[in-house]
């Protein structure tokens, strides 16, 4: 068996271990969890948690769990964003929220993050642990100031990577390091993983929120102009804004105040962002925290597995989805 297949086979493993654990017998909790389960999402934590914990040769029974709690939290989060956001959609279904309403998406976001708590802490990994609480706090941390900023058209870009490395790219570097602390690795090694999922997270949001502007709604599985209609001040347009003439800026500052669904306006600002480099900046930026990222993978110790994150790292400014 391949590395790719041998990889698929954990991921399989792994959703067959979400599916049980999210099968309950309140019907809210199953319905809810598995809908937003199986409407897709890119099992990218999973998949670092596995090839993470296979460099450092941790036992498949060990990481299979550890990669569950993770896409769980995740889930649990998502439910949660989704109604401080008001969504109506994710992953181009109707989101739980709006099927069940905010009552339901929320007491089964907790109950979610309730459960991946659980299987971290029947670890008995005081690192674990104590990596899981810390993210679980920043990640609160970073929801809590998107909130504050939101349609803020003076938003930083300080306040703009302290906002997706707290909503983002810990997780990302939590499902990196994982693996290095079950199979106890060295410090120095611990420390590469924990830095390159940091790295990697960031990119992979600044390709993010590229796509929620730029990529097909068939092709990303998702609403275009998502992050607009809901005042999400991304790095796009940080930099469209930085760059703009005066009656770009108020268009801009008028499309970032509105709601509304309107197409000629998204199109409108596309074409803004587009002309002042707001999506090629992005993507160079991705481009540039990736390779930093890559540096850091040399020295660990060799294996299929650390190739395969090698070309994972190499694909991620490319993503068109």
């Amino acid at each position: 068996m391949n590395i790719k297949d041998s990889i698929s086979n954990d991921l399989n493993t792994v959703n067959g271990y979400i599916k049980k654990l999210t099968s309950h017998s309140i019907p809210a909790i199953t319905e809810i969890s598995q809908h937003l389960i199986a409407s897709g999402g890119k099992r990218i934590r999973p998949y670092l948690v596995i090839l993470s914990s296979r460099i450092f040769r941790v036992p498949a029974v060990k990481y299979t769990k550890i990669a569950a709690a993770m896409e769980i939290y995740h889930t649990a989060t998502l439910l949660h964003d989704d109604v401080v956001d008001n969504a109506k959609h994710r992953r181009g279904t109707p989101s739980a929220n709006d099927i069940w309403g905010n009552k339901s998406s929320i007491l089964v976001g907790d109950f979610l993050l309730a459960t991946s708590s659980s299987i971290i802490a029947d670890m008995e990994n005081q690192g674990l642990l104590k990596l899981f609480i810390r993210v679980l706090g920043l990640m609160a941390e970073g929801e809590l100031v998107q909130l504050k900023l939101s349609r803020d058209i003076r938003l930083s870009q300080k306040d703009y990577y302290t906002i997706i490395k707290k909503k983002t790219a810990y997780l990302i570097s939590a499902a990196c390091e994982s693996g290095s602390i079950m199979g106890k690795a060295t410090e120095v090694q611990r420390l590469k993983m924990r830095q390159y999922g940091l790295l990697i997270g960031i990119a992979f949001q600044l390709i993010d929120d590229n796509i929620d502007y730029i990529s097909s709604g068939k092709l990303s599985g998702k609403d275009k102009g998502v992050d607009l209609k809901e005042g999400k001040v991304t790095l796009p347009m940080i930099v469209a804004l930085s760059n703009a003439d005066r009656k770009e800026k108020a268009l801009l500052k008028t499309a970032l105040s509105s709601s509304q669904g309107d197409d000629d306006l998204f199109r409108k600002v596309y074409r803004i962002m587009e002309k002042n480099h707001g999506f090629e900046y992005t993507k160079k930026k991705a481009e540039g925290f990736a390779n930093r990222a890559l540096r850091l993978l040399d020295g660990l110790p060799q294996s299929l597995e650390l190739e395969e994150l090698r070309k994972f790292t190499q694909t991620v400014a490319e993503r068109k989805s």
